[in-house]
């Protein structure tokens, strides 16, 4: 790992500063000329990445945009780019691709090496994260939402916009993906035919392979539902509809619709909790401390029928999935399980899905009225949405509980939590935002010898847990298949183009009939409005 020095870091910034200039947009060489502070500003910044990128902790959960380093997007911010049709939205729109890029930077700069942390940081008293953000702060205000400059710069700001996308076209251009789709498309017809027939049996009666290990959500009490909707209702509203918890408001909300999981337990790799850095003969490997089970909560939103819709994401770490011979294709070190629960405009359940860490195995479980309706990929190679049954309407008292195999740690059914069903332990699992420091959301660890590390690489993949279905199934495009990796990077089918975080996931495939929101829709109740007041609480949205 290389040092740093003042002389170093010097000679980037002065050579961020003369690439700036030299290269930089017109409306930007304008701004410069009034203020020279903004090319010092993005010289910093141009210094930072590229400490950033030789230690090799470059965030991935978020794309940068071209030209405007002081800005990541994921997904959902992307599809916003043709309707920002007011100045709230778009600056609503933009403060948020700056928040992704200040949260990143936060995190990247407490997993930098000591000796590059202290070369950037140049205010003392100030680490290089806070340093650098109130710069790009700046820079935004004055490139994007000065009324008198930000004509030009919001056009190449549109212009700049892309989404990102996690498929190698030219991986699949060099395995001849026209071809070799049809083996990928044979093969994942053979695994939903051996797979799906878990569903067919009725709940209750479904037999264990291994004893049952039952995990409650840190209340085993469920709330009145209507207080539950209430408090998603009257949660503040951004411009572009993002709803805005605080901490504390998420967890309770999570705890409120988190489920029931039921693990057949073969062994400790069956058993979830949190994943950590261990001192490994050749460097750090990635396990995970089963002793207190617990599950990463994030707040994240999806385009539905018009409307912005909020959902909870549960992650489950689970130490492996056991290689069950030299050849098993699949097995390696961590697994884990993504529950996600979208919520509808009066704060119900509309559907859940769920993947694994690999972006593998996604299920649909819509809850009705909502229905699966018919898409092109029906009638085609490409994998259409997977629905294997609908997931219960809960009533009150009632909470969903989810059937976890041993070992694949494969869904094999959902069913209404029974608390007097038998099973061989009961434990209760606690709720950790993702926005939580020091690790926020596992991506700046403690490192065994000092210093933190980030679960996942630069590209988003958690070392050491590639599967030997990479060597069969690259032609896809999705890198390292089967290799555990971060939120914002799941490519979920192999055939077709799809990511889990896709805004429109839902709308492309499911529907209501016409008249059943209002059918069973709650009596309006006084300002029973999805929108709220605003107020100036630590928003937690789909970046955190």
């Amino acid at each position: 790992m290389p040092v740093w020095s003042p002389l170093r870091l010097g000679g980037l910034m002065l050579f961020g500063l003369l690439a700036g200039c030299a290269a930089g947009p017109d409306w930007r060489a304008e701004l410069a000329d009034r203020d020279p502070r903004n090319a010092r500003c993005l010289a910093q910044l141009a210094a930072f990445d590229a400490a950033v990128a030789e230690a090799g902790v470059t965030d991935a959960g978020a794309a940068r945009v071209a030209g405007f380093p002081y800005l990541r997007v994921n997904r959902l911010l992307a599809s916003f780019d043709d309707e920002l049709d007011s100045p709230a939205a778009f600056a609503d729109w933009v403060a948020r691709m700056r928040e992704l890029d200040g949260e990143a930077r936060a995190i990247e700069a407490a997993n930098l090496p000591a000796s590059q942390r202290e070369a950037l940081s140049s205010t003392p008293g100030a680490g290089p994260a806070a340093v650098v953000n109130a710069c790009a702060t700046r820079l935004m205000e004055r490139e994007l939402l000065a009324e008198q400059v930000a004509g030009p710069a919001r056009e190449r700001l549109r212009s700049a916009i892309e989404a990102p996308d996690h498929y190698l076209t030219r991986r699949r251009a060099l395995g001849l993906y026209p071809l070799t789709r049809l083996g990928l498309a044979l093969g994942y017809n053979r695994w939903k035919a051996d797979y799906l027939d878990t569903f067919e049996a009725p709940f209750a009666t479904l037999p264990a392979e291994a004893p049952l290990v039952r995990y409650a959500p840190p209340t085993g009490e469920l709330l009145d539902a209507a207080v539950a909707a209430r408090w998603l209702r009257e949660a503040p509203r951004s411009p572009l509809g993002f709803v805005e918890l605080d901490r504390q408001a998420l967890l309770r909300l999570a705890a409120h619709h988190a489920p029931v999981f039921l693990v057949e337990t073969q062994g400790h790799d069956d058993r979830f909790g949190a994943p950590y850095w261990f001192a490994g003969p050749e460097g750090p490997l990635p396990l995970v401390d089963t002793n207190r089970p617990v599950a990463d909560v994030r707040l994240s939103h999806t385009r539905f029928e018009g409307e912005l819709l909020p959902q909870l994401v549960y992650t489950l770490w689970f130490p492996a999935r056991p290689r069950q011979g030299a050849l098993d294709l699949l097995g390696g070190r961590l697994d884990g399980l993504l529950w996600r629960v979208t919520l509808d405009e009066r704060g119900r359940a509309l559907i859940h899905d769920s993947i694994h860490p690999c972006g593998c195995y996604h299920l649909f479980f819509p809850v009705p009225p909502l229905e699966r309706v018919a898409v092109a990929a029906d009638a085609d190679l490409r994998e259409a949405p997977l629905t294997p049954i609908e997931a219960p309407r809960l009533v009150a008292g009632q909470r969903l509980a989810v059937r976890v195999a041993a070992v694949s740690h494969y869904v094999e059914h959902l069913g209404v939590a029974d608390p007097g069903v038998d099973v061989a332990e009961a434990r209760r699992y606690a709720l950790k935002a993702v926005s939580s420091p020091p690790d926020h959301g596992r991506r700046s660890l403690a490192l065994p010898g000092g210093g933190r590390r980030s679960l996942y690489g630069p590209e988003g993949l958690v070392s050491h847990t590639g599967r030997l279905e990479r060597f069969l199934l690259w032609p896809s495009g999705i890198l390292s298949p089967g290799a555990m990796r971060q939120w914002g990077t799941h490519a979920t089918v192999f055939v077709g183009r799809r990511h889990f975080d896709d805004p429109r996931l839902f709308e492309v495939a499911f529907a209501r009939p016409a008249s059943s929101f209002a059918a069973s829709s709650d009596a309006a109740e006084p300002h029973d409005h999805p929108r709220g007041e605003p107020r100036n609480d630590k928003r937690i949205s789909d970046h955190e």
